[in-house]
């Protein structure tokens, strides 16, 4: 029986994927960098900081250019969407958290904007966490619930390697939001692929 249901939010909830490719090219590609190494560096999953740390190890101008990023992408909050079918999510009945890559600067006014804040019991945010992972797994043992009760959902190869390291099963999501491709994402061999949310009621059930 699945008891809890975590949730990754870029690509998974909303659709923010040209927002963060685009500025993050912007302020990295005139340090050198070409966009195919920077899109390689993006598809690890990895937070925004530890992202640009890859490419600018001094701590004081990857934090200056997070921040160039970052406004831009704030900017781009009210014209962000939701991912499909995000409203069916409201109906499963098992405990439901947030944790989110992104700062909790970005992930609010958006929640806030599409209405949707209230799908969740809890919310973690980027400044939280330095592994999603380790944090997932801290957080069930603290609440002593066993992970091969829990799901993982997220959009990209690199979510289907959080949920197996945290002992999860995973479910991801494929089509226009996702952040990873179809090829991508069978490689990493997922427990689950859906096309869209409006499924995962269906995987929740068959569960039980």
């Amino acid at each position: 029986m699945i008891k809890l249901i975590i949730f990754d939010f870029d690509g998974t909830i909303v659709d923010t994927k040209a927002v963060y490719y685009t500025s993050i090219n912007k302020h990295l590609n005139p340090l050198g960098f070409n966009r195919r190494e920077i899109d390689k560096a993006i598809d690890l999953g990895l937070n925004l900081a530890e992202t640009i740390k890859k490419f600018v190890p001094s701590i004081i101008y990857s934090w200056w250019i997070k921040k160039k990023i970052m406004k831009d992408v704030l900017v781009e909050v009210n014209n962000i969407k939701k991912c499909r079918d995000v409203g069916s999510i409201k109906g499963i009945k098992t405990r439901k958290i947030l944790i989110s890559n992104s700062l909790s600067d970005f992930v609010i006014p958006i929640l806030k904007h599409l209405k949707i804040k209230n799908f969740f019991d809890e919310i973690y945010y980027a400044e939280e966490f330095d592994d999603k992972a380790d944090f997932i797994r801290n957080y069930l043992k603290k609440r002593n619930i066993n992970s091969k009760h829990v799901i993982y959902v997220g959009d990209r190869a690199a979510d289907a390697g959080v949920a197996k390291e945290a002992g999860c099963l995973s479910v991801i999501i494929t089509g226009k939001c996702a952040w990873d491709g179809r090829k991508e994402l069978i490689r990493a061999e997922p427990d689950f692929m859906i096309n869209d949310l409006a499924e995962l009621k269906e995987i929740v059930n068959r569960l039980r």
